[in-house]
């Protein structure tokens, strides 16, 4: 037994002396795991390390195999080899300054050549080129013009200049009025910044412009969407700011010449600004600024539109004084406009509204001619602007800011009725105070924010027509908004809470004097959040709410509107709209190839207040007109914009925007009167850069796009229905030129835009002087800037 024992243990002793060579040689082998006795352990794996956008080399990259713990260098080519290596699955990891770590599996059977992509971290970028655009100030989808892009749209007016933004588009009253919708909503849902102070004119019309002189901005902002905590009551639907440039701090004079002119309408138009800076006094600027406009009768493909010309004087000052820790700012502008509206859209009775539905055409349309001739009907809206600013840093606990406005509107219309006299046939006189006091803390770690209190008292009086009544109104409102920011996640909350008072003086049955008074009371809120995940791409989510108390005009407007040609009737008893919207966005940016962002908006407003038409028309002492009636219900409007930038070559841009609108009305189970209809904008765009031996051109591009607007036919069908059906879609082809040219050290920069190039007749649901003519034909614009420096040593 024994002898079994030691026969048994030194066999087994054998059998281990037998297989440790086998054990050893494993354990030397560079590989994961062996698939055979025989394994190949001579392989290459090589390639280059590209950049993800440009396919450019990156030389110096890292590439490491955490497996064996062996790395390469890529060279001056961005190559890298990796030598003797056995076959099995391995991991790539791939480092490089200013790029993402990217991981990468590799089977490996064979010698193989295997290219490797890296992303830019787009969190190093925003540190030099980005910063406060892709990671926006609030969640809500924001948009900003300027620059180039916003040079190209000088000598339009201000809504006509948003149109470029995908969601946004414009009201009009012919094609001198018009203001901007966004997402939708316009008027008094849509809140207008001039300078930091809120734009406050009879803007509850539909045929009434923003008195705003666009030459004066250096940057348009639209934030679309409910923006009521920040910027108060009203801001249901969007907000507009229109910002100048600061005051220059460096000494000198310096500042720029517009010449424009154009076809169609024949438009001139100037605009020349000047500023400076004291050299004894460094923290002293000024601002001048001046714009002139004339334009004639537009032309459609077919005729003339008779009295669609304008006159615009603009003019406005500022002066600054700024040190690190205070300073101080006054600002002044006037807005002066006339404005004719189509002879033709004034009718006298329903029947004569039939024929010249049914007609199709002005009835003069074939001896309209060309005039700079403005007669009844027109506009005279003068506008004037006095804002008061201050700030003072407050050392460690942050800054406070102090802004104050006085506006004076002045609205003049006089239609066709009163031709032998020189007085308008309404006179309405608007004068606004307007204060908010903002404290902005200093960061607490991650956190950053503000309170603020805000104040409005309006007054307004009317001569010659009480169709809109004596109002005297308070707005008082208080909030705060606090941001969270760590790493890639930003979180922001906001509460306000504003407080309105109304009084009324009005004439009832032009005897009786009734004085009402309303009290409206409500709180806004918002919550947003948006996540860098990395690559370029960022998402955003936002959930708001405001709400506006009805106007006076919703409330007690009666009689015949003149420059609408309606009869309109209030309803004293309208409650106070609110609207939910909730929002998602998503952002690609920073991306040499493509960039682009999308956002799918719902918004839910309840007691949705807008104008219904009357099945019958008001017979009164002047005619019969057609009537529409204030009215509430509640209301949805789901949408998507996209905006596309896609670099096809070097040089060549493909340019795309889309807006998809779909509104219901529930209180009506139909769809919603007068809403934008979808549009879809595409262009190419190429750039020359530099030419020239001596650089005499410079910044040269060429671009040739088309904007397709599809028929609306989401349009009431039960109730509520329009005078005439929708027009049929049209398409516009429009091209682009333009560059810099040097003449010495003094550079003029010339561009050329066209419109309407194939000449189509086309009209527009949003216009209102759709059911008499077509929109205006062909049109070419020239533009010339002459920028001037005298800088003082």
């Amino acid at each position: 037994m024994k002898k079994k024992q030691i026969h048994r243990s030194i066999l087994l002793a054998l059998m281990l002396l037998v297989a440790q060579p086998s054990r050893l040689l494993a354990q030397s082998l560079p590989a994961p795991l062996l698939e055979d006795a025989e394994q190949d352990c001579g392989l290459t794996i090589s390639g280059k390390v590209l950049d993800h956008d440009t396919r450019e080399a990156l030389i110096g990259a890292t590439v490491y195999i955490p497996e064996l713990d062996r790395a390469a260098v890529t060279d001056a080519y961005g190559n890298y080899h990796l030598h003797q290596l056995c076959r099995g699955t391995y991991t790539l990891q791939v480092t490089y300054i200013g790029y993402e770590t990217e991981r990468f599996s590799v089977k490996l059977t064979s010698s193989a050549t295997r290219d490797l992509q890296l992303h830019s971290d787009a969190r190093v970028l925003r540190t030099v080129e980005v910063t406060g655009e892709h990671l926006r100030e609030q969640a809500q989808t924001q948009q900003t013009l300027s620059g180039r892009e916003l040079e190209q749209t000088r000598g339009l007016a201000l809504a006509e200049t948003l149109k470029g933004i995908a969601g946004v588009t414009s009201l009009q009253t012919g094609p001198t009025i018009s203001k901007p919708v966004i997402h939708g909503l316009h008027s008094n849902r849509v809140l207008i910044l001039n300078n930091g102070v809120r734009q406050e004119g009879q803007q509850w019309g539909a045929e009434h412009a923003p008195e705003i002189d666009p030459f004066v901005a250096s940057e348009v902002k639209v934030i679309k969407g409910a923006a009521g905590v920040r910027y108060g009551a009203d801001a249901i639907g969007g907000v507009v700011l229109v910002e100048p440039k600061p005051l220059p701090k460096t000494p000198g004079i310096s500042g720029d010449l517009h010449l424009l002119g154009s076809t169609n309408n024949r438009q001139l138009a100037t605009s020349a600004t000047v500023e400076g800076n004291l050299k004894q006094i460094p923290p002293l600027s000024w601002r001048l600024q001046g714009t002139l406009r004339k334009a004639g009768n537009a032309k459609t493909p077919d005729y003339y539109l008779e009295n669609t010309g304008l006159e615009e004087k603009n003019f406005s000052a500022a002066i600054g004084y700024s040190k690190e820790k205070y300073g101080a700012e006054l600002f002044f502008s006037h807005f002066g406009t006339k404005l004719g509206v189509l002879r033709e859209s004034h009718i006298g009775n329903v029947q004569d509204l039939l024929y010249a539905i049914e007609r199709g055409r002005p009835s003069n349309a074939d001896n309209a001619e060309f005039s700079y001739s403005i007669n009844r009907p027109y506009q005279d809206v003068q506008h004037d602007l006095l804002k008061a600013r201050g700030y003072w840093q407050l050392g460690e606990a942050g800054k406070l800011e102090f802004v104050y406005g006085w506006q004076r509107n002045l609205r003049e219309e006089y239609d066709m009725r009163r031709r032998v006299s020189q007085l308008p046939t309404l006179q309405l006189t608007l004068n606004t105070h307007t204060t908010e006091a903002i404290f902005e803390h200093e960061p607490l770690g991650n956190f950053t924010g503000s309170v603020g209190v805000s104040t409005i008292y309006q007054k307004n009086t009317y001569q010659y027509s009480d169709f809109l009544p004596y109002f005297t109104g308070t707005t008082a409102g208080i909030f705060a908004t606090e941001k969270w920011q760590k790493g890639r996640l930003q979180l922001e909350a906001g509460l306000r809470y504003d407080y309105k008072y109304l009084q009324v003086k009005k004439l009832e049955n032009n005897r009786d004097l009734i004085q009402p008074e309303y009290e409206f009371n409500n709180i806004s809120g918002t919550f947003g959040a948006m996540y860098d995940v990395g690559y370029h791409l960022t998402f955003g989510l936002s959930a708001t709410s405001a709400w506006r108390a009805p106007g006076a005009n919703e409330l007690f407007s009666e009689g015949v509107h003149h420059s609408a040609a309606t009869y309109e009737e209030g309803n004293p008893a309208l409650r106070s709209e609110q609207a939910y919207n909730l929002e998602f966005s998503v952002d690609y940016f920073s991306n040499p190839r493509l960039n682009g962002s999308l956002s799918l908006y719902h918004n839910y407003i309840r007691d949705y207040i807008y104008l219904a038409p009357q099945p019958e028309p008001v017979l009164t002492i002047r005619g019969a007109f057609p009537a529409f009636a204030y009215t509430q219900a509640n209301a949805t409007l789901t949408g998507a914009d996209l905006s596309l930038d896609y670099k096809i070559a070097t040089g060549l841009m493909l340019e795309s925007k889309t807006s998809l609108l779909y509104a219901r009305n529930h209180s009506t189970d139909d769809y919603l009167i007068y809403m934008p209809s979808n549009r879809f904008d595409n262009s190419l765009r190429y750039e020359f850069g530099q030419s020239g031996n001596g650089g005499k051109f410079s910044d040269a591009y060429v671009s040739v796009g088309g904007l397709y607007v599809a028929e609306q036919k989401r349009v009431p069908t039960k109730s509520e229905q329009d005078f005439a059906p929708a027009p049929e879609g049209y398409f516009l082809l429009q091209a682009e030129a333009g560059t810099t040219v040097h003449f010495g050290k003094q550079p003029v920069e010339i561009g050329i835009t066209g419109n309407n190039l194939l000449n189509t007749v086309y009209r527009d649901y949003l216009n209102k002087l759709r059911y008499y003519a077509d929109e205006p034909g062909r049109l070419f614009m020239l533009r010339i800037r002459v920028p001037f420096s005298f800088s003082k040593n």
